[in-house]
């Protein structure tokens, strides 16, 4: 994937030398400058891993945080989720919503998952796994396999609505995260789109031998016949390491209420389900789900 297109001397007919060179025009009046499109999706998969600056785990060069899965040769560290772009104006009311939370608890207590280092708008994400390990043996067919079930599922693009936001810590994670939960109409329907395409991960997982997501410790028949909680579904946009985050739980219930109100007609977040990513090591592949009968 292209992102600017420059002629080779491939395609010159005559097969001369050309040394043309590419040429930049400063703008020197006052009228602006016409507004660059967005990178388009694909684009986030080719960058998805961050860069390693270090071969092992050194919290130090990242706010404190540990590895959830130390780095071993010829393991890939794994997670399948849907990818959610926020518009600008989505993402200038979530930027708005936290910007507000960090003042009352403490600029320094809460990390945002909003915009990278340099301040550039992220992709943020429905998990429909836990972190997990695939060895190079068996990565290939368990993308396959993925990819097999997920076509063979039926369940078609969607879209569902953010609604609520809690502190979140899972129970192998030192991080606690701030999420807004996915706000379902019936989470025990069989036919709900993310109920639906959990059970198809977490039934793969458990043949790979990896653990399930969202589910109470029942047997591996009743994870992969039942449709876990998915009431737990959230897009997280914040992590904090703080410990104590009942002590925040008035603060946070409050400046939400105050955003939704502030924001009634813009406030509602809706989030598109029209394919699921499979991120294995540093590769990302997007397996499309069935389009929307009218």
């Amino acid at each position: 994937m292209g992102l600017v297109d420059y002629p080779s001397s491939d395609d010159d007919g005559d097969g001369e030398d050309d040394s043309r060179q590419a040429t930049f025009t400063v703008n020197t009046t006052d009228s602006p400058l016409p507004t660059l499109p967005p990178l388009p999706h694909a684009f986030h998969d080719l960058y998805a891993a961050t860069v390693r600056t270090a071969p092992t785990d050194d919290p130090s060069l990242h706010h404190g945080r540990h590895r959830a899965i130390p780095h071993v040769t010829g393991q890939w560290p794994s997670h399948l989720y849907i990818e959610w772009f926020p518009s600008p104006s989505e993402h200038a009311l979530l930027s708005q919503l936290l910007a507000s939370l960090a003042t009352r608890l403490g600029q320094s207590a809460v990390h945002s998952l909003l915009t990278s280092d340099l301040g550039a708008p992220l992709p943020l994400h429905i998990s429909l796994s836990r972190p997990f390990v695939l060895t190079t043996a068996n990565k290939t067919g368990f993308l396959a396999d993925l990819t097999a079930s997920i076509r063979a599922s039926g369940v078609p693009q969607s879209t569902v609505t953010l609604a609520g936001l809690d502190w979140f810590r899972s129970p192998d994670a030192a991080r606690a995260f701030l999420v807004l939960r996915v706000k379902l109409d019936d989470p025990l329907s069989p036919v709900q789109p993310l109920a639906a395409l959990l059970r198809r991960c977490n039934a793969l997982l458990l043949h790979a031998g990896q653990p399930a997501l969202y589910t109470d410790g029942g047997s591996d028949d009743e994870v992969v016949a039942g449709n876990g909680d998915a009431s737990a579904f959230h897009v997280s946009i914040a992590w904090t390491l703080a410990a104590d985050l009942e002590a925040w739980a008035d603060t946070t219930r409050q400046v939400y209420e105050t955003w939704k109100q502030a924001n009634q007609k813009a406030a509602a977040l809706f989030v598109p389900v029209k394919s699921i990513k499979s991120k294995i090591g540093n590769v990302v592949t997007d397996i499309p789900l069935a389009r929307a009968r009218n």
